[in-house]
């Protein structure tokens, strides 16, 4: 009740002051496992995302926007908080360390809270599940998946552990129908693209595949599978056409925003958490930092976005709160923010810096894909550095000249590789014994001096 006396005053308020507008609405949309490059308005020749490429074409593309970690609650809390994970508290899955939000860091859902909007989030899968303390700040946080379950015959959580976007989409029009028109903030979570255990329609599937289906396709569940699958050109296939599908249920909101009247007064952020591997690195899936799993979409449309922009200039996910407090002139967070706003790259100006991209994963000591239990990566320029604590075989890559990180030329006295894990160590990432500079000459001091790493 004392958040809705909060908008009605806000509006109020706008009226007395001869305004006529409600302060702006906030549509976050956060699409899972979605690599930036198979989106349509990222040059991808397939169209997988007609609604995000006209979102696009009416606001602003980020080309180069890099993730903070390829696991689903630790970019989504990073997202929300505007901190890098060792600052948020959220490292790893759940079930590996129990970690929660961090209460030390800021929090967008309560910046909206404070500015008098409704909040609302509807998540499709338990990796941004309340567990993690990502419910802080909103009024509704719908994670609950009971309900798809059933409709779906889903007997086990573990046989498809989600619900797909049109039962989130009708959640959201739902919530949209009965709150839509006061002031809102709102967190959208699609989970499709993540992987095949729950697929969409039957009838809408087969008129977006190339391979045939089985006779009887069930949506999800044991039940459900597709032999066709065990090629690898078919897995994509099938990923491309869950893009296009989250990317419908995407336009079903937006199209009730238009009916409601409200679009043009709603700041509308497409991006996602983190891309996927096809076989790059000999990896399928995604938990470890190459750039095929950290480089994601983000477009943004509404009130203060011009039109048709494209920004060239490195973006992070880390950077999404400190840009939206600016566009959206919030209440500063109490904390300091490790993302820096990306509204003066809007306005076609650079603060002579560049942003350098940290990412890092936790996994399980008996990780089933034998990934590293910890991995931590740094960028700087078109240098990246990923550190591997566990096994010491660490990796150093131009991407100038090599961007898909095929030649490593990691050496333990490489000055970029040095200077990276000095870095590293100074932010306070790794924790435990740091990199040391014993045993460097003072020629190699010196140029580390020069790259200034010291």
């Amino acid at each position: 009740m004392l958040r809705r006396l909060a908008s009605a005053a806000l509006v109020l308020l706008g009226s007395a002051c001869g305004g006529s507008e409600p302060p702006p609405n906030v549509l976050v949309v956060l699409l899972d496992t979605t690599r930036a490059d198979h989106l349509s308005c990222y040059g991808y020749p397939r169209e997988t995302t007609p609604a995000i490429d006209r979102l696009a074409r009416e606001g602003a593309r980020f080309e180069d926007v890099r993730s903070q970690s390829s696991l689903t609650p630790v970019s989504a809390s990073t997202l929300l908080t505007g901190a890098l994970p060792f600052r948020h508290g959220v490292r790893s899955l759940f079930a590996v360390g129990g970690e929660t939000l961090s209460r030390d860091v800021a929090s967008l859902p309560e910046l909206w809270q404070r500015s008098g909007r409704r909040t609302a989030a509807f998540v499709s899968a338990k990796p941004m599940g309340q567990q993690y303390g990502l419910a802080r700040g909103f009024e509704t946080y719908h994670d609950d998946l009971a309900e798809s379950f059933a409709r779906h015959g889903v007997e086990r959580a573990s046989d498809a552990p989600q619900r797909p976007a049109d039962d989130t989409t009708e959640l959201v029009l739902a919530w949209l129908d009965k709150n839509g028109r006061e002031p809102f903030g709102m967190l959208v979570h699609f989970f499709d693209a993540h992987d095949p255990s729950f697929v969409p329609p039957p009838d809408w599937l087969a008129r977006n595949v190339s391979f045939p289906l089985p006779e009887k396709l069930r949506r999800a569940g044991p039940e459900q599978r597709i032999p066709a699958l065990t090629n690898p050109r078919n897995r994509v296939d099938l990923y491309d056409a869950e893009l296009r599908f989250m990317d419908e249920q995407l336009a079903r909101i937006v199209a009730k925003l238009q009916e409601q009247g409200t679009l043009e007064n709603t700041l509308v952020v497409v991006l996602a958490d983190h891309g996927e591997a096809f076989g790059e690195h000999g990896f399928w899936t995604h938990g470890i930092l190459y750039e095929e799993q950290l480089h994601v979409p983000l477009v943004l449309r509404g009130p203060g976005i011009p039109r048709g922009a494209v920004v060239r200039d490195r973006a992070r996910v880390v950077d999404v709160l400190p840009t939206l407090a600016e566009l959206l002139e919030l209440p500063a967070p109490a904390q300091a923010l490790d993302g820096r706003s990306l509204a003066p790259l809007l306005r076609g100006t650079t603060e002579g810096e560049s942003r350098e991209v940290y990412a890092e994963v936790h996994h399980a000591a008996e990780d089933r894909l034998k990934r590293d239990a910890e991995m931590y990566a740094l960028r700087s320029g078109d240098w990246k550095y990923i550190h591997r604590p566990a096994t010491g075989r660490h990796e150093l890559y131009d991407l100038s000249k090599d961007p898909h990180e095929l030649t490593n030329l990691y050496a333990a006295d490489h000055p970029r590789a040095v200077g990276l894990a000095l870095r590293l160590t100074r932010l306070g990432a790794l924790g435990g014994a740091g990199v040391s500079l014993e045993g460097l000459s003072q020629e190699q001091l010196d140029e580390l001096r020069q790259l200034g790493y010291l």
